[in-house]
């Protein structure tokens, strides 16, 4: 086969047993690739070892709108039996022309898995408690929702699309009696099927997200206190004040003597104008503080 750009064929597609056929007649099951004028070949991309397959209409089958409207999801529940156990088994088959998927009974199952176009997986259901997770001395013991979950990714890998079909992995986990004065398990067998029958079998959407815990978050500063690094609070009052430190006066200084000067005193100012010692200590005098300044 001619090299082709990738644009110009589908790839990795996979053939169910009966939906083509070889040259020779004989069935083809396995990878195939569909060119963009609707021929379709074996492997997965076109390669010199591609063979020419057709689709196979050698045994008669239902129009496609009859065969879509005798397959559809049937309500599934366990027994309470299943209970017991802690799981059950639920069946699921995928329709590959139009990619829907249908949860059905056992029976169901058995009798369809072999059709055309269809391919399906069981799934072990989870039915034990607890519903979510514990941590009990560093040892994280699973709950149903994980174990449902991860159980659910292994058969989507054999049916595409099963992890999105699914949305409530706790569903008939959280059994409950409406008996007052019984446990569930205390029940008959009658009020038991009674009870996991009231639970809706229809796929519904995510749950929501829960809400935070806090419903108000703490603000950084509070009016009196004050938010430290470690997340603590600390009165305002408690606060170490850094900039009331001993310092000596900016204002005045000591001196021991006049210093070549009379009437100078002991003390000498600083000129509070301009912040410079040489303002007014220079001579001591009235005289010399005006020619200084003159200057």
């Amino acid at each position: 086969m001619a090299w082709l750009p990738a644009f110009k064929y589908i790839k990795g597609l996979m053939a169910p047993a009966g939906l083509f056929m070889q040259p020779n007649g004989e069935p083809y099951e396995g990878s195939y690739h569909e060119l963009y004028n609707g021929k379709t070949f074996t492997g997965d991309i076109p390669s010199k070892d591609s063979v020419r397959i057709y689709k196979d209409d050698s045994e008669p089958h239902l129009p496609d709108y009859k065969y879509e409207n005798s397959l559809v999801s049937e309500p599934v529940y366990p027994s309470p039996e299943d209970y017991e156990k802690g799981f059950f088994m639920r069946y699921y088959i995928k329709d590959h022309r139009d990619s829907k998927l249908f949860e059905v009974e056992k029976q169901t199952y058995i009798k369809k898995i072999e059709e055309k176009f269809l391919s399906g997986t069981d799934l072990k259901w989870i039915l034990d408690k607890p519903i979510k997770d514990i941590f009990n001395q560093g040892y994280l013991y699973k709950g149903a929702i994980t174990r449902n979950k991860e159980n659910t990714k292994k058969a989507s890998i054999i049916l595409n699309g099963l992890d999105l079909f699914i949305t409530e992995y706790d569903k008939f986990v959280d059994i409950q009696s409406d008996v007052k004065g019984y446990k569930f398990e205390e029940l008959p067998r009658m009020e038991k099927v009674r009870i996991i029958r009231k639970i809706s079998n229809l796929q519904s959407k995510p749950k929501v997200t829960p809400k935070p815990r806090f419903k108000k978050k703490l603000k950084k500063n509070m009016k009196g206190f004050h938010i430290m690094p470690d997340g603590t609070r600390m009165r305002d009052s408690d606060m170490p004040n850094y900039s009331n430190t001993p310092t000596t006066s900016s204002n005045t200084t000591t001196s021991s003597g006049g210093g070549g000067g009379g009437g100078g005193g002991s003390n000498q100012y600083f000129d509070s104008n301009d912040g410079s010692p040489y303002g007014s200590s220079m001579g001591n005098s009235n005289s010399s503080n005006n020619t200084l300044n003159n200057y």
